[in-house]
This record gives C-alpha cells, sequence and structure tokens, in this order.
C-alpha cells in the first residue's frame, strides 16, 4: 500500500547501471526509478466505505467515505537507492472538496462539497534496512491536497517485516478534517505468490484513536460548546450517532493481482471486510477491481 490509501497498484522496478568514473571496468547499481498509473473502480480509504461520521453515511456530496465512490485515477513515482534510502511520490482524485469541507467548520452555511473537488498529493520517503532476518522501515508522509483547507499533514511511519509477512504503524501528527493527532493506523500485511504469475495480498487493519480533536470528537470547537449526551462532531455540527472510541478493527482485505503478460499492465481484486470508523460505525463489505500500468 502506499501510505494513506488502500489500494494496489503495479510497480515494477527498473534497476539501472553506470558506470564508474575511477574503474571503467566496475559498475555500481544506481537508484531505481519505477512510476504507475492507475484506474480505480472506487477510492477507499483504509477500508471507510460508507461513513467517516457519527451517522447515517452523508456520501461524497456530503464530503464523507469513501474518497471516490465513483472510478478514480491515480499515478505515481518511486525512487529507491542502494544504500536503503526511497522517496515517492502518489496522487488520487477525490470525488469532494477538502477545501469545501474545511471552511465549513467556520462557515456553516456550505452546503455543497462538489465544488472544487481535491486532488490528493502524498510525498514520502526514508530509509529501509536489515537486521539479521528482519527488515525495517522508517519514513515519515506529507499530504497535500490541491482544493484543501486543514487537510495537509504529516505521518510517521514505522515497519518490520519478516518473510511474507510486514507489521507497521503510520501515526499523524496534526489534527485535520480526516484525523486527530495521534492516531495510529495498525497494519498486518502478507504477500504471497501463487500459481500463474498470481500473487496474494492481504492486509489486517486496526486504528488507535485521539477521541478529541480541533476537528473531530464530541465538542463543537467552532462554537466552543459540547455535543449533547449521544451525539459527536463531524463536518460542520454535532450529529447524532456513535461516540468517539479510543480504538478498533478497521477491517481485512484480501486480494489478487496478475500482471498481463509483458504488456506492464497488471490487474486487481480486492475484497473488503469493513471494521469500525472512530465513532464505532459498522462499514459494509465491498469489492473493489484496479488496472494499473507500470513503467
Amino acid at each position: 500500500m502506499l501510505y494513506r490509501q488502500i489500494t494496489v497498484s503495479a510497480v515494477t522496478a527498473m534497476i539501472v547501471t553506470c558506470t564508474s568514473v575511477a574503474l571503467a571496468e566496475d559498475t555500481v547499481p544506481a537508484p531505481a526509478w519505477t512510476g504507475h498509473v492507475d484506474l480505480v473502480s472506487r477510492y477507499v480509504l483504509r477500508g471507510v466505505t460508507e461513513t467517516y461520521g457519527p451517522g447515517a453515511p452523508l456520501g461524497n456530496p456530503g464530503a464523507d467515505a469513501p474518497e471516490s465512490r465513483r472510478p478514480a485515477l491515480q499515478w505515481g513515482a518511486d525512487w529507491s537507492d542502494p544504500s536503503g534510502l526511497y522517496a515517492g511520490y502518489f496522487g488520487s482524485m477525490i470525488n469532494y472538496s477538502y477545501k469545501q469541507l474545511g471552511e465549513s467548520y467556520s462557515n456553516r452555511s456550505i452546503t455543497d462539497f462538489q465544488h472544487k473537488k481535491s486532488v490528493e498529493n502524498d510525498l514520502y520517503g526514508g530509509y529501509n534496512g536489515k537486521a539479521g532476518d528482519f527488515s525495517y522501515t522508517v519514513g515519515v508522509t506529507g499530504y497535500v491536497y490541491v482544493n484543501g483547507k486543514h487537510s495537509n499533514a504529516l505521518e510517521t511511519k514505522l515497519a518490520a517485516s519478516y518473510g511474507e509477512f510486514t507489521l507497521g504503524a503510520q501515526t499523524l501528527l496534526s489534527d485535520v478534517v480526516w484525523g486527530n493527532k495521534g492516531d495510529t493506523y495498525w497494519t498486518l500485511n502478507l504477500t504471497h505468490p501463487l500459481p500463474y504469475a498470481l500473487t496474494l495480498n492481504a492486509s489486517l487493519g486496526y486504528y488507535t484513536y485521539r477521541k478529541q480533536g480541533k476537528f473531530l470528537g464530541s465538542t463543537d470547537t467552532a462554537l466552543g460548546v459540547a455535543c449533547p449526551a449521544g451525539q459527536s462532531f463531524f463536518d460542520n455540527g454535532c450529529l447524532p450517532g456513535g461516540a468517539p472510541v479510543s480504538g478498533g478493527f478497521r477491517h481485512l482485505i484480501v486480494g489478487v493481482s496478475q500482471p498481463i503478460g509483458e504488456t506492464g499492465v497488471t490487474w486487481t481484486l480486492q475484497g473488503i471486510l469493513g471494521g469500525d470508523n472512530r465513532f464505532g460505525v459498522k462499514q459494509k463489505n465491498q469489492l473493489l477491481a484496479s488496472v494499473s500500468y507500470a513503467f
């Protein structure tokens, strides 16, 4: 997975070598560059298929989950160095406006979240290392939105791998309209090769939450008052529904992918077993599909 989203992109490594200036006969590995363009049937963020809020699903017109209920174009590029350093970029269309959502916290008259739709841009980097039979990752991701407000943020990434399994933790460093400072997304991922060039990918997700933030919780921060009993603050007001929770099961995602010959194109199918959002609201199960071109 890239850092924020749950999507499968086929990224084929291209290793290039260069000639040493001192010894022409010696070559050293050069940084590896890869790129991808993807078409996904829906853009589902970390297993949230129905709503981010405490009440009934609002849908994309209400600035709600998933990031896109319709097919979305995504793209990106990655660089890795033999030293272990890595960097990358991921971009995606979103079917609502984080700008309108952010402004709605101070302007309660905003109801049109389809105006000035956002584009997500994730910039990430870090270091991949090894310790015996284990490998590890230490990194950071920056989220920057075209047409966004109160949505840009940094998130740390720590991960450890052994064999086919990877345990990861990503922690948000500031309050934004999509999360609270200290929220941590935990994942246990499995990648396993299958016959006929198929690959099995599975991801078990869990979240630990900070219950109260500037934009999400049980207090209307714009008005400076607590929400009534049984209500939580989300979007531009207090809504009836689940109260903030400290953590919970987020998703189980199981998928298969397969390259189409030597074309650079890979198809992927994913099934999402939905868990709960930060207000304890159950998410529906979902089937997703994507086609990716790697270069």
